[in-house]
């Protein structure tokens, strides 16, 4: 990823323009520049690796522990047998009866809503 900041392009044009500058002065001043500029990006991947290194480490350990886990959780509903996987699975009385009464409780205040609507768009 971070190769292709400084391309083979870069290093090519680098000895046409010592040579377009001609004096060794500042072929010198040419080189130090491009140094420089090495040494800074250098830092720079430094700096990035040393904050995405421990990033992607932990991502690594909380997705292999979330698989590890779903693993367990699977062989463990698989060794249930038919009943006590119906049982597990079988919504508590009491709360299918509230969730069915919260559902129309919601189509009454949706019907309640349009027919709000209906009528203070007529006037």
């Amino acid at each position: 990823m971070e190769s292709s900041y400084l391309t083979v392009e870069f290093f090519r044009k680098l000895p046409q323009e010592v040579e377009r500058l001609g004096n060794p002065g500042e072929r010198k001043g040419h080189f130090r520049r491009i140094g420089s500029n090495v040494s800074s990006y250098v830092g720079m991947v430094s700096d990035t690796l040393k904050n995405t290194i421990p990033k992607a480490v932990v991502y690594c350990q909380v997705r292999e522990a979330k698989m590890s886990l779903l693993n367990f959780f699977y062989a463990q509903l698989g060794k249930k047998e038919g009943k006590q996987l119906g049982l597990m699975l079988d919504e508590d009385p009491a709360l299918m009866e509230r969730r069915q009464q919260c559902a129309k409780r919601l189509e009454l205040y949706k019907a309640a809503r349009d027919e709000i609507d209906s009528v203070s768009w007529a006037r």
